[in-house]
């Protein structure tokens, strides 16, 4: 079992994360139309946003396990702090933009600290028990997905101002951020559970990815995860795009509609997943989520049918449900699988994983919208996370009293 701190900092770590996720979707109504400046060709546009994603999520794949490791030999807070000062910058240039370089620069700084989210995950591992953390993880996702219902409102309302505010606004909330995590969040990883092998050759971000994927259980659960994640990144990518061109929405009207995503995502997350746990086990609830996750994603294809928002909003609202409940349950029955030590650079290599399906989502998300149109890229999605609920079928799910002790 973990020897956890006195006080686990829960209420800071959640508010945290809510200032994390507020910085990220203060910036997602206005993506779209900041790439149009540069990129004329409308036909063009959705392949130079997914571009942008893509490169984010395939510089945080390489950050992402050689943060988690970092995290593992000294200590979680210095590498939150770092990932919070790189994503700011990479707000900041994103922001001045004036050319695509520097965008794709912008991208490329915040995909770096975008890597420091595995060592966020092992906080939470290290200060909550083997019982209780999926319930924490679930008070982490309910806190991102209030952040998602606050941004995108702010940041369409912000886009009145230009298209650049809400970027400049995330720089200034993960730089308060940063002072807050500084003055609030303490260390958690005791000096006695720390790795001491750390050396120069462990900068080898595939060594982490290697040694984190070791475990069979680990390296299944991963997979399903990855199944999930590309059709979910594609969305991402593809609908502020469809929506633009077959409703003839706005950046205040996508950003309404993100918004509810994160009402969808608390209400999973805070609201029904304690009880769903309770009644059914992280391991069904995790299956559930994937079949709320294949209705939300049929439910976009039929849009170019008939293009109603109604349509928009139902889809969006089952594949955000589906998420937030299978993200928690997920993330959990993979900390349970392997012991205190092994959190920081299993945790890194899960996020590893879900990166590079971020970088395959946006580019096959950006050529199957330009090339086919918006039905065969929500169809393409709906197939994956069946085949993920398929292969998740197929596994016995560790539970906390099969945990594997520190």
């Amino acid at each position: 079992m973990n020897v956890l701190p006195k006080r686990p900092p829960t209420a800071l770590l959640l508010f945290t994360l809510f200032l994390f996720g507020l910085s990220l979707s203060l910036v997602f109504p206005v993506l779209p139309f900041i790439a149009a400046r540069y990129v004329p060709d409308p036909g063009q546009q959705s392949v130079v946003i997914g571009l942008l994603a893509a490169t984010t999520s395939l510089l945080a794949f390489f950050g992402s396990p050689v943060l988690g490791a970092l995290s593992d030999a000294f200590g979680r807070r210095p590498v939150i702090l770092l990932t919070l000062l790189g994503s700011a910058a990479g707000y900041l240039l994103f922001g001045i933009g004036g050319s695509l370089a520097m965008l794709f620069l912008g991208r490329v700084l915040d995909g770096v600290a975008a890597g420091g989210m595995g060592a966020l995950f092992a906080y939470i591992a290290d200060t909550t028990s083997e019982e209780n953390r999926a319930r924490v993880f679930g008070q982490v996702g309910a806190a991102v997905g209030a952040a998602m219902i606050v941004g995108p409102a702010v940041g369409g309302l912000l886009a009145h101002f230009g298209t650049s505010t809400p970027v400049f606004v995330a720089a200034g909330v993960t730089l308060l951020n940063l002072l807050w995590a500084g003055a609030a969040l303490p260390e958690t990883l005791v000096p006695e559970k720390r790795r001491p092998d750390f050396g120069l050759a462990h900068l080898n971000p595939l060594l982490h990815l290697r040694q984190a994927l070791a475990a069979p259980l680990v390296r299944r659960l991963v997979t399903v995860s990855a199944l999930f994640i590309l059709p979910f990144s594609l969305m991402q990518v593809a609908l502020p795009v469809m929506a633009r061109d077959l409703l003839h929405w706005g950046p205040g009207q996508v950003g309404t509609v993100l918004m509810v995503s994160g009402l969808s995502d608390v209400v999973a997350q805070g609201l029904l997943l304690p009880f769903l746990i309770r009644t059914l086990g992280e391991g069904r609830v995790a299956r559930a989520g994937l079949a709320l996750g294949v209705a939300g994603m049929a439910g976009l294809a039929l849009l170019p049918l008939r293009p109603l928002a109604l349509w928009v909003y139902l889809g969006v609202t089952l594949l955000a449900l589906g998420e937030g409940i299978y993200t928690a349950c997920m993330t959990t029955l993979i900390s349970l699988a392997v012991p205190d030590s092994e959190q920081g650079r299993v945790q890194g290599g899960t996020q590893a994983v879900g990166q590079l399906a971020q970088v395959a989502g946006p580019l096959v998300g950006g050529q199957l919208y330009a090339r086919l149109g918006p039905a065969a890229t929500f169809g393409v999605g709906a197939v994956m996370v069946v085949m993920a609920l398929g292969a998740l079928l197929g596994i016995r799910l560790p539970r906390a009293t099969d945990a594997v002790a520190a």
